[in-house]
């Protein structure tokens, strides 16, 4: 069960998605849930304040402020009629930190790809990836399109016998134990490495069974030519999958995180939400 999931709340457009997905998933579990609201200063971050005139930097900080306190009072609002215990934080300093952080007092986050054509708020397109990789907990990705009618009762699972891919299926245990269908879906399985190491066809699956979940479907596709993020995707469609679990490589650079391919295709055309771990 979840106990407790951290929503990231800010001005952009698909905050309310986020509220209503958390709050679905904190009645499911009985869970509480915590608005994260970063009060970083998004005028400094992009422009040199000595060169703003004191009257508009003003205006903007106030705009800034009010929108926070609207945001807030908004997932309040819809955490009470929800019938969820909820409350709000609002961090200062880095916003990436503080989420990262926040994420860690939590069993997972729920964010959003930035959209170039939202405001400030959310114009910082590596936000969701810095806390992917850098929290320490799962993030739940919320499509900005698409219709969120269920939510993890059919979920598509990735796996390629990897660190990630393991530390992700770990992470969406409390998902997992209430879905009604799961895929496992493999890609470019190595069949001959696999049996030199004495791994058997059906050991994931027998192992999901083991564990209580429902008896998987399992599948087995090749990249070639369209790439590993389409073939998720189109599988996701094929099955008609409300969640997608995967794990998710890359590395930091100059405290930019640099996402694998299929990571970054999935995050940005995915329709469904997706649940990644690294």
């Amino acid at each position: 069960m979840l106990g407790r999931i951290a929503i990231h709340l800010s001005s952009d457009k698909s905050c309310e998605r986020r509220i209503d997905v958390g709050l679905r998933l904190a009645r499911e579990h009985g869970a509480e849930v915590i608005g994260i609201y970063p009060t970083d200063d998004l005028v400094g971050h992009f422009y040199d304040e000595s060169f703003i005139p004191h009257d508009a930097r003003e205006a903007l900080h106030l705009r800034q402020q009010d929108q926070r306190t609207a945001s807030c009072e908004r997932f309040m609002e819809k955490a009470k009629a929800a019938g969820v215990k909820a409350q709000w934080r609002l961090p200062r300093g880095d916003a990436e930190e503080a989420l990262c952080l926040h994420a860690r007092y939590c069993d997972l986050i729920i964010m959003s790809k930035a959209d170039a054509i939202d405001n400030p708020s959310g114009i910082i397109p590596n936000r969701a990836e810095t806390v992917i990789m850098a929290s320490g907990r799962p993030v739940l990705m919320v499509p900005a399109i698409g219709t969120m009618d269920t939510l993890g009762q059919r979920i598509l699972y990735c796996w390629d016998q990897k660190r990630e891919a393991a530390r992700a299926f770990s992470d969406a245990t409390p998902l997992l134990k209430k879905c009604k269908e799961l895929v496992v879906l493999e890609i470019d399985r190595d069949d001959a490495g696999l049996a030199e190491r004495d791994i058997r066809e059906n050991d994931f699956v027998d192992y999901c069974t083991t564990l209580g979940y429902p008896k998987p479907t399992r599948l087995v596709r090749s990249s070639t030519d369209i790439g590993v993020g389409n073939v998720i995707l189109n599988t996701a469609t094929d099955t008609g999958s409300d969640l997608i679990v995967m794990g998710t490589y890359g590395h930091s650079r100059m405290r930019q995180w640099v996402m694998g391919g299929a990571s970054r295709t999935l995050l940005s055309t995915m329709t469904v939400p997706l649940l990644m771990s690294h």
